[in-house]
């Protein structure tokens, strides 16, 4: 339920404004919504924090550095791929059962954002032979 005040009219419920409004101003004083559009108007806004695991890995001639990530089952998570020589069959990075597939150009961040659910999920290269594997508990 939303409610909101008048600055300056009798009311039950105080409330304490200390800047930015004037006598006779509505303030929205209940419901999420309406709190967090009174914060951001009156510019005290934050921005949210960043709950996002990030890891990076490297992928050369003959294997991915790390080969084997461990993170927070649950939270989102990005890992950048950066494919460093040119001859190598890690011009792509797969993940299976996640339905996920992505080019490696050479030298260049390739990031694969998803939630892990808890157990191991591997990725290899496009011909899986370069493995690696992402630990999430």
């Amino acid at each position: 339920m939303e409610r909101a005040v008048t600055l300056g009219a009798a009311s039950e419920q105080q409330v304490q404004v200390v800047a930015g409004r004037s006598p006779g101003d509505a303030v929205a004083v209940a419901g999420s919504f309406f709190l967090r559009a009174e914060a951001e108007r009156g510019g005290r806004s934050r921005p949210a924090a960043s709950h996002e695991q990030a890891f990076q890995v490297t992928v050369t001639a003959g294997d991915c550095q790390p080969a084997e990530l461990t993170m927070k089952a649950g939270v989102p998570a990005k890992i950048t791929f950066r494919r460093t020589v040119e001859s190598s069959c890690g011009t792509e990075v797969v993940f299976p059962t996640l339905k996920i597939r992505r080019a490696l150009p050479l030298n260049e961040p390739v990031d694969v954002r998803f939630t892990p659910a808890s157990g191991e999920i591997a990725f290899t290269c496009g011909m899986d032979m370069l493995r690696g594997s992402v630990v999430a508990r």
